[in-house]
């Protein structure tokens, strides 16, 4: 019966999918765009941990493990759109009117990032990014959200979910050293399969679901997962250049933050649309 409503699903998707475009441009203003990769559905497996990775940054944070291995998770996908680049510091202060990030063109410590304005906006809450959206879809007309957690992870992989960072088992090939402590240009690294750059290091990324630990059972099918209804922390994916282990990098790594805190200056976000509308 699973293997049927699978089938069933899969053909449903492929239909939508066909029809359509594989990227999209959605222009702000003259000078500021945005750029979609359409994510096209699938199903796929998600190794399912007890207790999973979890680290409030409001409080000491360990170090970052996985729980132990108990089985998978079926997840089904409906096809959306994820934005080819983490949200830029220039885009965020176009619709918003400020900047919040520690790193910022006046205060560069690389010095040779020519455009800070393309360093990904950081220590932005999660309600601010709520509210950038809200804003940003007035302004727009579109339906631009947060990614789920689900969604994230697919898109992360790239097509290739047996690699540990975002397009590659080598970290430096597509992440910044962590140990730098401060973020660089979005898009200067390999992009992954899907042409998706910087899910892995950067700056963090916040998602829409709240954060549990019990939420995927073991060898259960879940369609379209949203995560709980309530919680106290909110799922953040991928990792930053201010991350402790590169474990923190790793595509299946699970992080809690509490919504109001911004992680000292890591955190920011990329946008997603469904594709149907």
């Amino acid at each position: 019966m699973k293997k049927i409503l699978l089938s069933i699903l899969g053909c449903t998707l492929f239909l939508i999918t066909s029809a359509q475009p594989q990227k999209i441009t959605i222009s702000v203003n003259k000078y500021v765009k945005i750029d979609m990769v359409l994510i096209s559905p699938d199903t796929f497996i998600r190794k399912n941990y007890y207790g999973d990775t979890v680290c409030d940054y409001g409080r000491i944070c360990p170090v970052m493990g996985k729980g132990a291995y108990n089985g998978y998770d079926t997840i089904v996908l409906a096809p959306y759109y994820m934005a080819k680049f983490e949200v830029t510091q220039q885009l965020y202060a176009t619709v918003m009117h400020k900047n919040p990030s520690r790193f910022n063109e006046d205060n560069n410590p690389y010095g040779s990032e020519k455009h800070p304005e393309l360093l990904p906006v950081e220590s932005v809450k999660w309600s601010e990014a709520q509210a950038f959206i809200d804003s940003l879809n007035k302004l727009t007309g579109k339906h631009f959200r947060l990614p789920t957690e689900a969604e994230w992870q697919y898109a992360a992989w790239g097509g290739h979910p047996r690699l540990r960072y975002s397009g590659s088992d080598t970290i430096n090939v597509v992440a910044w050293d962590i140990h730098q402590g401060f973020t660089h240009n979005v898009g200067k690294k390999r992009p992954n399969g899907y042409g998706l750059y910087d899910m892995s290091g950067n700056a963090n990324e916040w998602c829409s679901d709240w954060f549990s630990s019990d939420y995927y059972v073991p060898d259960s099918l879940y369609y379209r997962p949203t995560g709980p209804d309530s919680g106290e922390l909110k799922v953040v994916k991928g990792g930053s250049c201010g991350s402790v282990t590169a474990r923190a990098l790793e595509v299946d790594t699970r992080v809690g933050v509490r919504p109001e805190q911004t992680s000292g200056w890591g955190i920011g976000f990329r946008l997603a649309m469904d594709a149907e509308r």
